[in-house]
């Protein structure tokens, strides 16, 4: 039964892929559309500031803290974990042999 299937399928294949590569195919003498004009929006001012305004500057330097005190609240937890699962394992195995 399955080779019968599987005959179908290519069978089916052959057939899509035929039609396929035919209907693809592009006509010499047909017309060609082309894009209109797109526009495009100014580049960034050569004026720009330099440095940023004081509000944005203590905005950043807060971020920068609470990712540091996130960073090392990260690092405490995992190892606390990692020495707990060590000691988790530890006694299993002792348990066991």
């Amino acid at each position: 039964m399955s080779r019968l299937l599987l005959a179908c399928v290519f069978a089916l294949m052959g057939v899509l892929g035929l039609a396929g590569t035919s209907v693809a195919e592009e006509s010499a003498n047909a017309p060609v559309v082309v894009a209109g004009q797109t526009t495009v929006n100014p580049g960034p001012s050569v004026n720009a500031p330099q440095e940023p305004s004081p509000e944005v500057r203590q905005e950043t330097k807060r971020k920068l803290w609470i990712g540091g005190i996130a960073l090392v609240l990260f690092v405490v937890v995992y190892y606390r974990n990692k020495k707990r699962w060590a000691a988790w394992r530890k006694a299993r195995a002792a348990k066991k042999g």
